[in-house]
């Protein structure tokens, strides 16, 4: 999947739309992080849990830290009722899988309970073994976190 929007960067689409035509040549790990960012959207977020190996790792680059795939889940769903007042819809564009790694460059949007939207975008990477999501990085535009998180997520 490629494709640029001159005017906005990458050009994105929901990951229910992406998930809902992957090809038959997309790999396992491929359709299983789509699946991981479109469950995210429909705000179900104990099945995105289960998409990931508790113990793996995940990599923040705002806070540069890594942290276990579990303390993510509980950090993320935290932000929701405090932060966000509702789902953070994923957006996916671009998605390369080699090997055991799949690289999506993504995009994310959510209410905000004090009003106005977070939105920021992304290039994750992540490392997926036994069907589950294993590793993941996130790189996200580390400014636009800032403006809207006074303390990084997890340290509040």
């Amino acid at each position: 999947m490629t494709g640029k929007n001159e005017e906005n960067g990458p050009a994105l689409r929901s990951a229910e739309a992406v998930l809902a035509v992957l090809g038959a040549d997309a790999g396992s790990a491929t359709r299983l992080v789509v699946e991981w960012f479109a469950v995210l959207s429909q705000g179900h977020t104990d099945d995105a849990w289960a998409l990931m190996e508790p113990d793996g790792q995940y990599f923040l680059l705002r806070q540069r830290k890594t942290i276990t795939n579990k303390e993510f889940g509980e950090i993320y769903s935290g932000l929701f009722g405090t932060i966000f007042a509702g789902p953070m819809a994923w957006s996916v564009g671009s998605i390369t899988e080699q090997d055991d790694r799949v690289a999506v460059i993504a995009g994310s949007r959510a209410p905000l309970v004090a009003g106005g939207v977070y939105e920021n975008l992304y290039h994750f990477l992540f490392r997926v073994k036994d069907g589950l999501i294993q590793e993941g990085y996130e790189f996200a535009d580390t400014l636009r976190s800032s403006q809207f998180f006074s303390t990084p997520p997890g340290e509040n």
